[in-house]
């Protein structure tokens, strides 16, 4: 079943503009995949989306290529800060529920924001 639920949920992100994490994440974790393994996996997904956008504008000439290089380095490294963090804090504690309660909090953050945008831009 779930191949099945990923390529619906991959149909459905495709048809809707979001980010196949905020499907994918919450289903992994329904299937009882173990945190880190789902957060990786998620991030690789993203990360192979993220690529092949990127090389579509560079490729049209739309691309600004040192905001393109800025971003990537401060994303390089804050998700490496993320990630030492995270890992130290479980290798610490023992518990990965942390993973899954930003996780969370990352998804419903993202969920109130789409009404939010839609009000600030109907305002301007």
């Amino acid at each position: 079943m779930l191949p099945i639920f990923c390529a619906i949920a991959a149909i459905l992100c495709g048809c809707t503009g979001i980010a196949g994490g905020m499907v994918l994440g919450p289903l992994f974790l329904k299937y009882n995949m173990i945190p880190q393994v789902m957060s990786g996996t998620n991030q690789y997904i993203t990360m192979v989306a993220s690529i092949t956008v990127a090389i579509q504008y560079f490729w049209i000439g739309d691309m600004e290529v040192w905001y393109a290089l800025l971003f990537g380095g401060l994303t390089i490294v804050s998700a490496y800060i993320g990630i030492t963090t995270i890992n130290a804090y479980v290798k610490k504690s023992g518990k990965q529920s942390l993973i899954t309660i930003i996780l969370t909090g990352v998804l419903i953050c993202a969920l109130l924001m789409l009404p939010i945008d839609y009000i600030l831009k109907q305002q301007a």
